[in-house]
């Protein structure tokens, strides 16, 4: 199957069809051109738990916070790993061509080559100071990773939280803009009528409708707002929602008495930062006692044994080696055996000894093919070898006194900055639970506003229809009490957020 194409000279130009196919194949398939990583699809209704179990499961950026913890934990096996010994198994083959042996410009004689195998078995023990400290030191690293993880899921809480309480936030505010929207519909109904009977003016049906459009335009954008709070609720809990989604926690707006100093107690004890902060001053004061130990002896153990083969790949030579030998020791025996006539002692069998005779070429033919078999396996071991070494750092160029005084500075470090997280932690409860109580007593003043308004509203409209008032004061009336409603929603959910805020700071709920 072939498509043409009309160029730009008017000539067809042919084009195949299978980038089309693969193309189609691919979209059919649900394949996507470009890599993209799943994502879990979220639930048709969501509660602030819920919200926040996905979140701690899917979001990215926690689980990569979380793997601090896993982290720890190999270091801790590590650090406890020190106590054991290390062993080391090799076994080498290797092979040696024929040449002549040198040593500088010494000739030591032709060698034939030769395969060779080896194997080993080695065993090592080491122990000093900062071995026996680094578990401790572990274990401080490990509290603290799990401190910082834990305080990470409690900022992801509260941005959760936070998240969660702008939704429900945006949502009352489209019902409030729906009210709104439902009082400028009446206004217009009211003036028409009021036209109808002569009370009121085209004038009053112009302002009614320019306060419903307004009403209907902050509806509009009530509406963007909620869609863009559900949006970012779902880039925290790494999930895609429907603009649909139905939120079903309820926050009670019946906070319970603060008491600032029990809270800043509670705060030192369970905030996690403190906690983790704690732990890395525990972890600096491990570190400085081990660059101490640098002034302590190391022991060192060792224990191993070993085994090789050596066998000649040509044995000719090796038997024209021993051949030459024996003849060496066949003269030697002839020149004794002279020495022994002379002195008239009885003479020694030679011809045992002579390499001329077949049965002694065959005898040294068999021992050197007796010593060059076995390979690969058929080692010869050697003697099992024990060494123990006590060694002590007497002078290093000042790097021990540099090393300790750096571990003792950085502890000093951490416990300042335990202090500093302290004082901030103090400074932030007391301001928190202010910003409670201060948001409990903006929510009671814009309970009275709102319901002030509304009542300005019904004397508004009822003076209207009675004819006593312009449309001016009924539109005016309606936008203070628009402004009241909404003040007040803000209000509510501020007085939240300050609660979310405290909790997060003090580690736990306070609600009942």
């Amino acid at each position: 199957m072939r498509h043409d194409i009309i160029g730009k000279r008017g000539r067809a130009r042919p084009i195949s069809a299978l980038p089309i196919l693969l193309l189609f194949l691919g979209l059919s398939a649900g394949t996507p051109l470009v890599g993209q990583l799943p994502t879990e699809p979220g639930p048709a209704a969501l509660s602030l738990g819920e919200a926040i179990e996905l979140a701690e499961r899917n979001n990215p950026d926690f689980r990569v916070q979380s793997t601090q913890i896993e982290t720890a934990d190999r270091q801790q096996r590590a650090a406890r790993g020190d106590f054991l010994p290390s062993l080391n198994l090799s076994n080498s083959y290797g092979y040696q061509a024929s040449g002549e042996r040198r040593a500088g410009s010494v000739v030591l004689g032709n060698q034939p080559q030769f395969y060779n195998s080896s194997y080993s078995v080695n065993m090592s023990y080491s122990l000093n100071g900062a071995t026996l400290l680094r578990p401790g030191q572990a274990r401080a690293e490990a509290s603290a990773a799990r401190a910082r993880v834990e305080g990470a899921s409690l900022g992801l809480r509260a941005e959760v939280t936070n998240a969660y309480l702008s939704v429900l936030q945006a949502d009352a505010q489209v019902a409030q803009s729906e009210t709104a929207l439902e009082r400028a519909a009446l206004t217009v109904r009211l003036a028409e009528a009021q036209v109808e009977v002569g009370v009121a003016t085209p004038l009053d049906i112009r302002r009614a409708e320019v306060q419903a459009g307004q009403a209907e335009v902050q509806l509009v954008q009530g509406r963007n707002q909620a869609r863009a709070t559900r949006l970012n609720l779902a880039r925290l809990l790494g999930v895609t929602l429907a603009e649909d989604v139905a939120l079903t926690t309820t926050f009670d707006e019946a906070i319970p008495a603060l008491d600032a100093e029990a809270l800043l107690v509670r705060a030192l004890e369970g905030n996690p930062v403190i906690r983790a902060t704690r732990a890395g001053v525990d972890a600096a004061r491990v570190g400085a006692r081990s660059a101490r130990t640098a002034f302590l002896p190391n022991l060192s153990l060792s224990a191993g044994f070993s085994g090789s083969v050596f066998v000649a790949g040509d044995l000719d030579p090796l038997i024209s080696q021993e051949m030459g030998s024996q003849a060496g020791r066949f003269s030697a025996c002839l020149q004794d055996n002279r020495i022994r006539e002379l002195l008239g002692d009885p003479p020694r069998d030679c011809a045992v000894l002579n390499p001329a005779l077949p049965s002694v070429e065959a005898q040294i033919r068999d021992r050197v093919e007796a010593n060059n078999s076995g390979f690969p396996f058929s080692y010869r071991r050697q003697p099992l070898s024990l060494s123990m070494s006590l060694s002590v750092p007497v002078f290093t160029g000042g790097q021990r006194r540099r090393s300790v005084e750096q571990a003792e500075l950085d502890a000093s470090n951490a416990r300042e900055q335990l202090r500093a997280e302290e004082l901030r932690l103090r400074a932030e409860v007391t301001t928190a639970v202010r910003d409670v109580e201060t948001s409990q007593q903006v929510v009671e003043l814009q309970v009275r506003i709102r319901s002030t308004a509304a009542d300005e509203l019904r004397l508004a409209q009822e003076r209207f229809r009675l004819g006593l008032a312009s449309s001016i004061e009924v539109a005016d009336a309606q936008t203070n009490l628009s402004q009241a409603e909404r003040d007040e929603i803000n209000a509510r959910y501020e007085m939240q957020r300050a609660m979310a805020g405290l909790e997060s700071l003090v580690g736990g709920s306070l609600r009942p």
